[in-house]
C-alpha cells in the first residue's frame, strides 16, 4: 500500500475501536446498548453492517464469527435475530460520522497528500440524484414519496458529491422527499467548510438543478457551476440562437449562455457563472459530469444498493451510508491496485492499458474486508490490506479511449440487468 492509502486505512481502523463512536451511535431509546459484554458487540456489529456483501445475513454473520474466531474454546456464532437486535440499536450516525471524519481528514492533509486538482489546478465536481427503490411496505410508503403505477412504490432521493478531479465521493445525501436542489445546496455548504475561501471549484449539474435560487447560491458560495439548462426555464434564453455565447441578466444575476449543437442533431444549452474561459472548453467539462454516472454504476450494481438488508428506515440508513462508505474504500485502492498493474505490465507490448476490475474487486473486499478490520494490530491490518491489494492485481480491464456502445432499448424494470455481472 502507498502512504496514501495505508494512512487512510490506519485512521479508519482507529476510528472504528474509538470508544466515544458508540455514544453518537445509540439511539435515545437505548442509552444502556452494547455496555454489556455479549458475542454481537458494538464492533462485531458495525462491522457486519458494513461488510460490503449483499448476501444473506446469515452467510455475514458466519463470515463475521470465523474471523472474531474462537472465545473461550468455544467458536464464536450469532443468530440473525440477534444481529437484527443489535443493529435496532445504532443508528447510521457512526457509519455516517466515519465517512465524514475520513472526508475531513483527507480534505486537510492529513492522509499524506492534499487532495489532488485536475491539470488546469482546478477541482471539478458534479452533483446528482437517484432514485432509491425501497421494500414495499406501508411504514416505508407513508414515510417517503411513492413513484411507479398509483404512486405506489416507496422510494427514496439519494445525492452525491463527487470530486471528479480527486476520484472520491466526498458528501452524500439520502432524502425522504424528490428534492434534488435542496440536496445541491447541502452538498454546497458542505463542501464549501471541506474548502474554505477556494476559488478554483466548478460543479456541473443537470438541466434539473436550473433555478435562479442556486445560480445565487453559487454566487453567495464563491463557487462556478456549469449546468445544462432546461427548455423554457427563460424566454431570453430561449430566444437566443444555436451557437450563441453570451450573457443574460435574469433578474439581477449575471448568467452566460452556450448553445450547441450535438452530434444526433439535439441543441444542449448551457449555463455557466465563468465569464472568462474559453467557450470551446465547456462541452468537454460538461462531459466530465458522466464520471459520476460511473459512481451510481458502483453504487446500484456493483454494491447493491438497493437490495437492502433490513426492512426498517433505521436499517435502509444505515445500508445507505455503509454503502457510500464501501464504494469510498474502491476508490481509496484503485489507485494503489492501478499503480501495482502498471508496473507489473513495463515493458509489455499491450495493445491497451489495464485497470483494475472493479467488479472482482467488490468480490474481493466481500470475502477480504472484514477480516483485515478484524486484525489485532496496525502492522496486521496493513499486511491484509496489501493482500487484498495484491489479490485484485491479478484481475484488469482494459481501457479503451473513445469506445462507443450503441445503448440496446430496453423498457423492462429490472434491479439487476442480465449484462452487469454480480460479484461473486
Amino acid at each position: 500500500m502507498r502512504t496514501f492509502s495505508r494512512t487512510w486505512f490506519l485512521a479508519f481502523f482507529a476510528m472504528i475501536q474509538d470508544p466515544s463512536l458508540l455514544d453518537i451511535a445509540r439511539l435515545e431509546a437505548f442509552p444502556n446498548a452494547f455496555t454489556r459484554n455479549r458475542k454481537l458487540n458494538f464492533l462485531s456489529t458495525l462491522l457486519t453492517i458494513i461488510d460490503v456483501g449483499r448476501e444473506s445475513t446469515s452467510l455475514k454473520l458466519g463470515r463475521l464469527c470465523k474471523h472474531f474466531g474462537v472465545k473461550g474454546g468455544v467458536l464464536m456464532a450469532a443468530s440473525q435475530q440477534a444481529f437484527s437486535k443489535a443493529r435496532a440499536k445504532i443508528s447510521e450516525a457512526p457509519i455516517r460520522a466515519i465517512f465524514e471524519r475520513q472526508i475531513e481528514a483527507e480534505y486537510r492533509g492529513e492522509m499524506g497528500r492534499m487532495p489532488l486538482r485536475s491539470g488546469d489546478g482546478w477541482s471539478y465536481l458534479a452533483i446528482d440524484g437517484t432514485k432509491i427503490s425501497l421494500p414495499n411496505l406501508p411504514h416505508l410508503r407513508e414515510r417517503f414519496f411513492c413513484t411507479g403505477a398509483d404512486a405506489s412504490s416507496p422510494t427514496a432521493l439519494g445525492s452525491c458529491l463527487l470530486d471528479i478531479s480527486n476520484r472520491r465521493i466526498i458528501d452524500a445525501v439520502l432524502l425522504e422527499r424528490l428534492d434534488e436542489r435542496a440536496c445541491a445546496v447541502e452538498h454546497l455548504e458542505r463542501y464549501a467548510k471541506l474548502r474554505p475561501g477556494d476559488e478554483k471549484s466548478m460543479v456541473l449539474l443537470d438541466r434539473g438543478y436550473t433555478s435562479l435560487a442556486l445560480f445565487r447560491r453559487f454566487m453567495a458560495l464563491g463557487l462556478y457551476y456549469l449546468m445544462r439548462c432546461k427548455a423554457k426555464f427563460n424566454t431570453d434564453i430561449d430566444a437566443l440562437p444555436v451557437g450563441c455565447d453570451e450573457v443574460v441578466t435574469i433578474k439581477g444575476t449575471p448568467v452566460r449562455v452556450l448553445k450547441v449543437t450535438l452530434s444526433t442533431g439535439e441543441v444542449e444549452t448551457l449555463v455557466t457563472n465563468d465569464f472568462d474561459r474559453d467557450g470551446a472548453e465547456f462541452m468537454d467539462l460538461y462531459a466530465m459530469r458522466w464520471d459520476l454516472e460511473g459512481a451510481y454504476a458502483m453504487l446500484k450494481t456493483r454494491l447493491q444498493l438497493e437490495n437492502f438488508t433490513g426492512k426498517t428506515e433505521n436499517s435502509i440508513r444505515q445500508d445507505f451510508w455503509a454503502t457510500i462508505l464501501a464504494a469510498t474504500m474502491i476508490l481509496v485502492l484503485e489507485d494503489d491496485v492501478d499503480e501495482a498493474i502498471r508496473k507489473e505490465r513495463e515493458g509489455k507490448d499491450n495493445k491497451w492499458e489495464y485497470r483494475m476490475n472493479v467488479n472482482k474487486m467488490v468480490g474481493i473486499m466481500k470475502d477480504d474486508l472484514i477480516h483485515a478490520f478484524t486484525a489485532r494490530s496496525k502492522l496486521m491490518l496493513v499486511h491484509r490490506m496489501n493482500r487484498i491489494v495484491k489479490d485484485a492485481t491479478k484481475f484488469v480491464c482494459p481501457v479503451k479511449p473513445g469506445r462507443k456502445v450503441e445503448r440496446a432499448k430496453n423498457k423492462r424494470k429490472v434491479a439487476y440487468h442480465h449484462n452487469r455481472k454480480s460479484n461473486c
